[in-house]
């Protein structure tokens, strides 16, 4: 092993090797994910339902990606520009997507391994005697990273590309960063500086939260032990300043389209106060460290109170307590590494504080998995540092743990991915961990619905509604209750519509419109029944085919007297539906009507 300045080719072929392993492990994990389908969690808003995505790249596509800053609450054209490319490469389906996902993360995983090899050699002692075995111990602690069980939802959820990207490009300039304090020539050195601002820029464009990246400069020269006058270095200066200015921006877009996300009315900055805030971040932080250390209970889309408080708070702030008692412990017994400890604190903290909620409204979601990706790289960060000052015995030993850690990892995580396979399986596993999550009974509820299972998934509906009644799932419900068609059902579509009658413009998706004015039809109040479903017809987010409603709005204009316009809608029922079921219905009634045009119709 030579001195780290000119690496030697055996050292290239080892790297080579342990990259490739490394590949090969995140393939086996999570390759299955490209039999996987698309969730009811995000990845209809980013994909095929996005009016500037589904139709693949194009110029008018990609400028919309850039000048929308509104869409979904968050500005990030590089990642919506990542799933048109994918669209018009491999197709709409969602295997092609997965396989992409699964893709950068084995290169982000090779960049961390190759960022934590260079923190490596420049860490180590010349009179190291176990240079194989150090490398061995930084490539099984990457290899924990990315076989950890806290990464399925950044690599088996589509929605989370943008996790994927920021890392990718935060890695790559990092990488370039090293380069360019490495290059003694001018050129090369700016060439490398330019390769930093690009990946910089990139990793904002893919997620605002790459606003980090200023800290993580500054915490991978604190790893690097720069000496005082690197760092006081006008270059360097003047080039962190640059950071920070651009870190500002993105700061400042991320509030804009958090405030003003499109479709709904602009929302406060901060929906709690700072103290909830901050136990709310501490909290989390606490989970976060305790399901790295051990893996259990985690699913997606944790609620900022799951299962009820205090036991998930008390378990959170005991371990956030007790991480910095051990921070501090460990800079006053180890004084000459406390630059590195501080450095990796600083990592970890930086990365998360954006996700966090601290700056921010978090609203019902103080946690999830994804938010961790760029700050669980702390560990094998620490591993490059602070496994110099092991001896041969010890790391055989830090070895061995290490490889049964990332066996462990790799069996814990099947199960997890396997449960990104579809909504049923997906939406299931959070109500196992968390009975009262209403988000999830109620997508639960429609993918049962979807199926087929109307008792299951109304049962379903019900439960969402009594845990976190909203416009969303009433809508859903009364649909689903309209789709069963029972006599006792009408009475409880009334009940639960009552706010969307008064207020229409509650119900964007129109269903429970569609469920009330077929209620008001059974009913026979063919005038209200008109109303609902012309505005559930109208309904700006309605996404699915409006021919059954149609159908209905015939019947209820027929027997409300305005019969030309129900003619005129049967007929477009027959000739444009696409639905034969409905065209033959509705053929039938028009030749009802040539015998009998005042008669009363029934539905």
């Amino acid at each position: 092993m030579d001195d780290g300045r000119r690496p030697d080719w055996k050292r290239r072929v080892r790297l080579f090797a342990a990259a490739s392993l490394l590949v090969l492990s995140v393939w086996s994990l999570f390759g299955t994910t490209g039999g996987f389908s698309f969730l009811n969690l995000d990845d209809h808003d980013y994909t095929y339902r996005c009016a500037f995505v589904k139709d693949g790249l194009s110029p008018a596509n990609v400028c919309e990606a850039f000048a929308n800053a509104r869409h979904g609450g968050i500005w990030m054209p590089a990642t919506y520009i990542s799933y048109m490319a994918g669209i018009t490469m491999f197709g709409p389906g969602a295997g092609a997507h997965h396989l992409v996902n699964v893709a950068i993360h084995s290169l982000n995983a090779v960049l961390l391994l190759c960022l934590a090899a260079g923190i490596l050699r420049a860490c180590r002692r010349g009179d190291d005697e176990h240079p194989r075995l150090a490398e061995l111990c930084v490539f099984l602690a990457v290899a924990f990273w990315a076989l950890h069980p806290q990464r399925p939802e950044a690599v088996a959820w589509i929605a989370s590309r943008k996790e994927l990207l920021c890392g990718l490009f935060t890695l790559g300039g990092l990488l370039c960063w090293l380069r360019a304090r490495a290059c003694e020539g001018r050129v090369r050195r700016w060439i490398a500086f330019a390769g930093t601002y690009v990946c910089f820029a990139l990793a904002c464009m893919s997620k605002p939260t790459a606003m980090c990246f200023p800290f993580l400069v500054l915490a991978l020269e604190g790893l690097l032990r720069r000496r005082e006058n690197d760092i006081r270095r006008p270059s360097f200066i003047v080039n962190l300043a640059a950071f920070l200015v651009i870190a500002a921006a993105t700061g400042a877009l991320a509030v804009y389209s958090q405030t003003h996300p499109e479709g709904h009315e602009v929302r406060g900055l901060f929906s709690a106060s700072l103290p909830w805030r901050m136990l709310n971040a501490a909290v989390a932080t606490g989970l976060y460290i305790f399901q790295m250390a051990a893996p259990v209970g985690i699913h997606m889309d944790y609620r900022a109170v799951p299962g009820g408080w205090p036991l998930h708070g008390m378990l959170g702030i005991a371990v956030f307590a007790a991480v910095v008692c051990g921070i501090v412990f460990a800079l006053k017994r180890m004084r000459g590494s406390r630059v590195q400890i501080l450095s990796l604190c600083l990592w970890f903290a930086a990365a998360l504080a954006p996700t966090l909620g601290i700056f921010g409204s978090f609203g019902d979601q103080s946690r999830a998995d994804r938010f961790l990706y760029i700050p669980a790289m702390v560990a094998p960060l620490a591993a490059a540092v602070f496994v110099r000052f092991a001896d041969g015995r010890r790391l055989k030993a830090v070895a061995a743990v290490a490889a049964l850690c990332v066996v462990a990892a790799f069996v814990l995580c099947r199960p997890v991915v396997a449960g990104y396979r579809n909504d049923l399986t997906a939406f299931s596993s959070i109500v196992d961990c968390d009975p009262e999550h209403g988000r999830a009974l109620a997508r639960l509820g429609e993918a049962w619905c979807a199926e087929g299972n109307l008792g299951r998934g109304i049962e379903l509906l019900r439960r969402s509604r009594e845990a976190q009644s909203d416009d969303a799932t009433d809508a859903k419900l009364a649909y689903a209750l309209m789709r069963r068609g029972r006599t006792e059902d009408w009475a409880e579509v009334r009940e639960v519509c009552a706010a969307i009658a008064k207020e229409p413009a509650r119900d964007a998706r129109g269903q429970g419109l569609e469920a009330l004015g077929t209620a008001e039809l059974v009913a026979r109040n063919w005038s209200e029944a008109a109303r609902c479903l012309v505005l559930s017809v109208r309904a700006p987010g309605r996404h699915y085919s409006s021919a059954d409603a149609i159908l209905k709005l015939a019947f209820a204009r027929h027997n409300a007297g305005e019969r030309d316009d129900a003619r005129k809608l049967f007929e477009w029922v027959v000739s444009s539906s696409g639905r034969q079921d409905l065209a033959m219905r509705a053929q039938q009634v028009l030749d009802v009507l040539e015998t009998s045009p005042q008669g009363i119709l029934f539905w």
